[in-house]
């Protein structure tokens, strides 16, 4: 990366019958339920489309080429049946006015990044207009942002190498030192999901 007392009173006299009072509930409740299957089906203004995931890197920008984009999306392929943990890249044009945090987390609960239930997924999102990277992580990572690891290696692997105009180098080196921090947390083999036991 985002549940809402009753009175009591006695004796009353109602100038209403029983059966009229009887309707009038009705009538409200099922106003009420209307209103809100309306708002529930009614779809959100200005909410973003999702993008679809294209397998280990989704280049939506077209920023790679062919050969980058396999070797980087084998490797990626070959990290996740060593440690059960998934990385994605998303690179796009521009944000077109998104945060880029909200981009990221949202893309990041759609595609479900990470083994159903364990949380030990990491989706790298770079916007190339705004020159903004985001690393978005799953549960199981959640320190990887809150010590500063990705920081340290957005400003310290990947930035520089950005600026040097070399790009497919520095997602490589950022992509391995995401890696090598995420074999610190390995999942025993007898927890691993079965997709990834050996």
């Amino acid at each position: 990366m985002p549940v809402w007392p009753p009175t009591l009173r006695k004796a009353m006299k109602l100038s209403l019958s029983d059966t009229f009072l009887h309707f009038l509930c009705k009538y409200f409740l099922l106003h009420v339920i209307l209103l809100m299957s309306l708002a529930a089906c009614s779809p959100k203004e200005n909410s973003p489309a999702v993008l679809v995931r294209q397998g280990w890197v989704s280049d939506y920008a077209g920023k790679l080429q062919p050969a980058d984009k396999s070797r980087i999306s084998a490797n990626l392929e070959a990290y996740e049946k060593e440690t059960c943990h998934q990385i994605f890249l998303l690179i796009i044009p521009s944000l077109a006015g998104e945060n880029i945090v909200e981009f990221s987390q949202r893309t990041a609960s759609a595609w479900e990044i990470g083994q159903p239930g364990f949380g030990n997924g990491f989706l790298v999102s770079i916007a190339l207009d705004e020159g903004t990277v985001r690393m978005e992580t799953g549960s199981a990572f959640e320190w990887f942002i809150q010590n500063g690891t990705a920081d340290k290696i957005l400003q310290e692997e990947m930035f520089p190498l950005f600026r040097q105009d070399k790009f497919v180098e520095g997602l490589e080196r950022g992509l391995e030192e995401i890696m090598i921090a995420g074999r610190l947390k390995p999942i025993p083999e007898n927890h691993k999901p079965d997709i990834c036991r050996h």
